[in-house]
C-alpha cells in the first residue's frame, strides 16, 4: 500500500510541474507594432469585424492534439472556401471526434490576407461536449475569434497554431 501511495504521489508531483512549466509559444515579434484596431498583445480587436466565417471538423489526432477541416469565410458578399490544420504545441493529450465554430474576422482588408500561418495562446479542458473559444492572429493582423463546441475528451495546454488556405475553385 505505501508503494502505490509513493508512486501516485510522484505521478502528482510530476503532473504539477509539467503543468506549471509550460510556457505560452508566441509567433509574432514583441517589436512589431499592433495593428489597426488592436490592443498591445493583439488578442482583443475593436470595431466591427471585416467578415464572418464558420469551421467544421470530424477528424482526430491523439498526444499533441489537433484538427484539420473546411470552413466558410464570408467576405465582401463572397463566399471564399478554405480549408485548415490545427495543432497543440503545448502539454496536451486529446481526442478530438468533431469541431463545429463559428467565427468573426478582424482586420482583413483583402482575401490574400486571409490565408496562412495562425498563432493562438490557449489551454481547454474537455470532457464529452464543450464550449470553446480561441482567438488566432496571423502575421499579417488579421484576427479571428471564434466561438463553438468540441466533442471529445482530453487535456491540452499551451500554445496551438492553424494553418489557412483558400480553395481555389
Amino acid at each position: 500500500m505505501t508503494t502505490l501511495r509513493v508512486l501516485l504521489a510522484t505521478g502528482l508531483l510530476c503532473l504539477t510541474v509539467a503543468i506549471a512549466s509550460v510556457q505560452p509559444v508566441f509567433a509574432a515579434d514583441d517589436t512589431k507594432q499592433p495593428a489597426a484596431g488592436q490592443d498591445e498583445a493583439g488578442a482583443e480587436p475593436s470595431g466591427p469585424p471585416s467578415a464572418t466565417l464558420e469551421v467544421a471538423s470530424e477528424e482526430m489526432r491523439l498526444i499533441m492534439g489537433g484538427t484539420a477541416g473546411k470552413g466558410v469565410l464570408h467576405f465582401k458578399g463572397t463566399d471564399y472556401p478554405f480549408s485548415y490544420k490545427s495543432a497543440s504545441a503545448g502539454v496536451g493529450a486529446k481526442m478530438v471526434q468533431e469541431v463545429s465554430a463559428t467565427g468573426e474576422v478582424f482586420d482583413l482588408k483583402q482575401i490574400e490576407d486571409f490565408e496562412g500561418q495562425y498563432a493562438a495562446t490557449s489551454s481547454a479542458a474537455m470532457a464529452g461536449s464543450s464550449d470553446m473559444a480561441v482567438t488566432y492572429k496571423n502575421d499579417k493582423g488579421v484576427v479571428v475569434k471564434l466561438k463553438g463546441s468540441v466533442k471529445g475528451v482530453g487535456l491540452s495546454l499551451g500554445a496551438g497554431v492553424a494553418t489557412i488556405k483558400l480553395i481555389k475553385e
